[in-house]
C-alpha cells in the first residue's frame, strides 16, 4: 500500500535572538572582568548566530527518518548562512570593517615568525568575528541596546570594587596592580567610555526616577575619581579633552552672545591657568635651588665622609638627589635591615641602591645610617618593590606622575637615559618604529615579525634601554606601519574611518565618543595588541555600526 507523501509546512525559522543577546550581554560583562568571559561569549555567539534563521519545516506525520531531518536541517542552515554572507558581502561598511583582519592574513605571505603571527592572528580574531556576526543579525531594538550598555557599566562598575579591595587587603606599591582582569589601560578606557555612556543616559534618555538620576550622578562621581585613583593617565587626558568638546559644543547652543563669550572666555582663562601652574610646579621641580656647598656637613655623625654628588643621581623634588651620600653606611645598614642585597636589583629590575637613594631623598632625609634606621617597614618592603618616591604612593594625586615625568625628560635630556620614565621609554619606542619604518616603508615586516624587527633594531641602534623595557611602538599607527609598510597604514586609516561614514554614524554620540577614545588610545598604545584591546574595539565598533539602527541624536 503506498503511503501519501507528508504535506510541508514552511517558513518555520529558528528564532535564537534573545540566546544571541544574552551572549552579547555575556561579552559586554566580560570586557572589564575576564577574557575567558571574552572568549566563551563570542564562541557562544558565533554557535547561536550560525543557527539564527535556519530553517526548521515541519513534515506532518513525522514519517522522515532521524538522519534524513538531520540532513536537511544541516542543508537548510548552510542555505541560511549562504543568505547571511550575501548580505555581509553586499555590505561595503562591513567589507572594510573586516578587510583590516584580511590585512594580517595578507601579511603572512612575507612573515618569518610564523609561530608569532599565529598568536596574533588568534588574538585579533574579534576582529573578523564580530563585525561578520553584528552585520548579518538583526539590529537589537532600543530598549536591548540599553540593556547591553547598563550590564557593560554595572561591570565597569564591579571591577572598580574589586580594585578597591585589593587596595584595602593587599600592598599596593603601585597603582597598576589595581586592575587584576585586564591591563590598566584597557581598564581606564573602558572607565573613560563608561563616564560617557552615563552621560548619554542623562542627555538622551533622562530618567524620571530621582533615584536613578541620583545612581547616574554617583556612577559619574565614582569613575571620575577611580581613573585618579588608577592614576590612569591616559584615561584623565581622554576624558578631559572629551568633556572639553563637548561642553564647547553645548556652549555654541547658548542663544545669548554675552552669555556665549563669556564662558569660552572662562574656559580659555581656566586652561591657560591651568598650564602656566604646571609649568611653575614643573620647572619649581627640576630647577634646583642655590646650595651653599661650603656649609654642607662633610661627615656623618659616624665620622664617615659625605659625597655631595650633583651629577650622577639628577635633581628631584628641587633638590640635588645625590647630596649627603655616605654609601659605605648606607650599605652596611641596608644589608642589616633587609633581605635584598644593596648592590642588587629590587622587584622592578632597578638598581635598589637608586630607588633607595631616591626615596630617601623625597623624604627629606640624608642617606646614611642614621637615615635608614628611621624608616618602617612598610617603607623597607616598598623600596624592596621599586617604589623611589614617597609621593607615589599617595592616591589621589597626579602630582607625582607628573613628576616622574619631569625627572624622567630631565635624565632623558641630560644623559640620554630612557630608563627611568615610561614617557621616555615610549619615545625610545617611537624613535626605533621610525628607524624600522624607514628601511621597510612600503609593505613593511609582516604580521609575525614585529618582535624580531625591534629586538634586531635596538641592537643596532645601540639603543640605552635596558632589556626589560625593550618593548613594541606603544602606538597602534606605528605598529600598523611596521607590519604593513605605508599601504597598510593608509588602508588601516580607512577602515577606521570609512564605515562611520558610510553608515552616518559620526552624527551618533555613542560613536563618536566610542570613536575618539580609542583613536587616541591608539596614539600611546598597542590597542590592538592584546586580547582585551581587540575584543574592546572589536565589540564596541561592530556593536555601534551594525548592532542598531542608526540614531543621529545619539
Amino acid at each position: 500500500m503506498w503511503h501519501k507523501r507528508a504535506p510541508e509546512i514552511s517558513g518555520l525559522r529558528l528564532n535564537l535572538s534573545l540566546p544571541m543577546l544574552y551572549a552579547t550581554i555575556l561579552l559586554a560583562v566580560s570586557i572589564p572582568l575576564s577574557e575567558f568571559g571574552m572568549s566563551v561569549a563570542q564562541f557562544l555567539l558565533l554557535i547561536f548566530w550560525t543557527f539564527d534563521g535556519a530553517d526548521i519545516t515541519i513534515h506532518s506525520g513525522n514519517q522522515r527518518p532521524a538522519w534524513r531531518k538531520t540532513v536537511v536541517f544541516i542543508m537548510n542552515t548552510g542555505r541560511n548562512l549562504g543568505e547571511k554572507f550575501r548580505s555581509f558581502f553586499n555590505n561595503p561598511a562591513a567589507l572594510v570593517v573586516v578587510s583590516f583582519y584580511l590585512l594580517h592574513v595578507v601579511g603572512l605571505i612575507y612573515t618569518t615568525d610564523w609561530q608569532y603571527a599565529l598568536k596574533d592572528l588568534r588574538i585579533k580574531l574579534p576582529l573578523l568575528a564580530l563585525p561578520v556576526i553584528f552585520s548579518t543579525s538583526p539590529t537589537f531594538n532600543n530598549k536591548q541596546f540599553k540593556l547591553i550598555l547598563i550590564f557593560f557599566v554595572m561591570a565597569v562598575f564591579a571591577g572598580t570594587m574589586a580594585s578597591m579591595f585589593v587596595l584595602f587587603t593587599r600592598h599596593v606599591s603601585d597603582p597598576r596592580e589595581l586592575s587584576i582582569f585586564i591591563s590598566h589601560i584597557r581598564f581606564g578606557l573602558t572607565i573613560c567610555f563608561s563616564v560617557f555612556i552615563l552621560i548619554y543616559f542623562l542627555i538622551a534618555h533622562p530618567p524620571r526616577s530621582l533615584w536613578v538620576k541620583s545612581i547616574i550622578y554617583l556612577g559619574l562621581a565614582w569613575f571620575l575619581v577611580f581613573l585618579l585613583i588608577l592614576e590612569s593617565f591616559t584615561g584623565i587626558i581622554i576624558t578631559l579633552l572629551l568633556g572639553l568638546v563637548f561642553l564647547i559644543r553645548l556652549v555654541m547652543k547658548i542663544r545669548s552672545v554675552f552669555l556665549r563669550t563669556l564662558i569660552f572666555i572662562s574656559i580659555i582663562v581656566g586652561l591657560v591657568a591651568g598650564l602656566f601652574t604646571l609649568k611653575t610646579a614643573l620647572e619649581a621641580y627640576t630647577n634646583p635651588t642655590s646650595v651653599d656647598f661650603a656649609k654642607l656637613d662633610s661627615h656623618t655623625q659616624f665620622g664617615v665622609p659625605y659625597i655631595h654628588d650633583t651629577i650622577t643621581y639628577g635633581i628631584e623634588n628641587g633638590q640635588y638627589v645625590g647630596l649627603y651620600l655616605c654609601e659605605t653606611e648606607m650599605r652596611y645598614t641596608w644589608n642589616e635591615i633587609s633581605n635584598i642585597p644593596y648592590d642588587s636589583l629590587d622587584q622592578k629590575g632597578q638598581l635598589l641602591k637608586y630607588t633607595l637613594i631616591r626615596f630617601l631623598n623625597s623624604k627629606g632625609l640624608r642617606k646614611d645610617a642614621m637615615a635608614l634606621r628611621q624608616l618602617s617597614k612598610e617603607e623597607i618592603l616598598n623600596i624592596e618593590n621599586g617604589i623611589a618616591n614617597a609621593e607615589y604612593l599617595k592616591t589621589f594625586n597626579l602630582k607625582p606622575r607628573l613628576e616622574q615625568m619631569a625627572m624622567g625628560y630631565q635624565n632623558y635630556i641630560r644623559h640620554g637615559d630612557p630608563n627611568a620614565s615610561s614617557l621616555m621609554q615610549r619615545v625610545e619606542y617611537w624613535k626605533t618604529s621610525a628607524w624600522i619604518i624607514k628601511q621597510n616603508w612600503l609593505t613593511g615586516v609582516g604580521t609575525g615579525d614585529i618582535k624580531k624587527a625591534f629586538d634586531r633594531a635596538y641592537n643596532e641602534m645601540d639603543s640605552r634601554l635596558e632589556q626589560p623595557f625593550r618593548n613594541r611602538a606603544h602606538n597602534q599607527f606605528l605598529a600598523i606601519s611596521i607590519s604593513f609598510g605605508l599601504l597598510g597604514f593608509i588602508w588601516f586609516l580607512f577602515t577606521l574611518i570609512y564605515p562611520g561614514i558610510k553608515l552616518g554614524k559620526f552624527n551618533d554620540y555613542l560613536y563618536l565618543v566610542f570613536f575618539v577614545i580609542v583613536f587616541m588610545s591608539m596614539l600611546t598604545e598597542d590597542t590592538l595588541e592584546t586580547q582585551a584591546g581587540a575584543t574592546f574595539f572589536a565589540f564596541f565598533n561592530a556593536f555601534l555600526l551594525f548592532g542598531r539602527k542608526n540614531h543621529p541624536s545619539g
